[in-house]
């Protein structure tokens, strides 16, 4: 109940207040299947307790609204399909940013793409998705959404209101764990974190463990921290930024191995391949000779053929 009191103090958005306000309703529909069953004490067989009445008449209401809510948030939904579909005809690649509560997931977020969201030492500060284009130093270019924080023992209830939030990390490309490694709960904080994540069916993804806080490591006294299960890890402070860099070199090299190499020279009536490179892909080099314009370049898989061949323009 405190917890959803806290979430119910934290809900900005529309879709933030619904998923709180369903959370609320699913909990206290529990609660009355409870009082119902002490209403029917003291009553004889067949006879209905005193309160038993007003009981199932607040259940249903209860129920109504819940159902009401829930088509709000088939709609939420399929306007996230949407945008997600809109995103795959971009070609761009998705980090969704992960952890439990107050590991520093919004004070990332905000340092890589100065998305300007709520970043404060509290509990469940965020709880609507903020998504963000980040472009890397190399000129690639990548989506990050921070997410609701995870803890211990979520209850069922929370975990199905907000499941439309957290799908955004079962449509990413990439996980970006962040983790507190100066809390000295910090290997149950990660088990919770991964726990979830398989709950939520989010097993197939390049996990990058983000170990966060380090500039009160040494305070803590805690050893350096490690994460064997992970694609790739990185100890930062995103606080003061140190460790960016690796982290940034890091993602870069994903969205490069889920690309591919294309080297080829266009005649100069093909010049407008180069403006799809540059829009979806990453543009190595450019040489202007007398046989045309000599490209090296990334590109997005599903790209490669029609900018590899020599026929008229793909639609975009």
């Amino acid at each position: 109940l405190i917890i959803l009191d806290i979430f119910a103090g934290r809900a900005k958005t529309a879709e933030g207040k619904i998923q709180v306000e369903l959370a609320q309703l699913r909990y206290r529909s529990t609660r009355l299947i409870g009082m119902r069953n002490l209403s029917r004490q003291g009553g004889g067989i067949g006879t209905r307790g005193p309160g038993e009445k007003k009981l199932e008449t607040d259940r249903r209401l209860i129920h109504q609204r819940i159902g009401q809510l829930k088509k709000e948030l088939e709609d939420v939904k399929r306007h996230r399909e949407v945008t997600r579909q809109q995103r795959g005809k971009d070609h761009a690649l998705t980090a969704a940013i992960v952890g439990y509560t107050n590991a520093g997931k919004s004070t990332l977020l905000n340092r890589l793409t100065g998305a300007g969201i709520l970043a404060e030492d509290k509990l469940f500060a965020t709880l609507d998705p903020t998504t963000r284009s980040f472009t890397l130093g190399d000129g690639q270019q990548i989506l990050l959404t921070d997410t609701v924080g995870f803890i211990n023992k979520l209850p069922h209830h929370l975990v199905e209101a907000f499941k439309s939030t957290l799908e955004e990390a079962r449509y990413s490309d990439i996980v970006l764990h962040v983790v507190d490694c100066s809390n000295p709960q910090m290997d149950m904080h990660m088990h919770v974190v991964k726990e979830t994540l398989r709950e939520l069916g989010i097993t197939d993804k390049t996990i990058v463990t983000v170990f966060n806080k380090t500039d009160r490591l040494e305070e803590s006294g805690l050893p350096i921290p490690r994460d064997f299960s992970a694609d790739y890890q990185v100890r930062i402070s995103a606080k003061n930024g140190d460790g960016l860099k690796e982290l940034e070199e890091i993602l870069g090299n994903i969205i490069r191995s889920r690309r591919v190499y294309l080297e080829k020279t266009y005649s100069y009536s093909q010049a407008g391949k180069l403006q799809t490179i540059r829009k979806y892909g990453q543009l190595l080099s450019e040489e202007y000779t007398e046989e045309g314009i000599k490209v090296t370049a990334y590109v997005p898989a599903e790209l490669f053929a029609g900018l590899y061949g020599d026929g008229s323009e793909e639609k975009e």
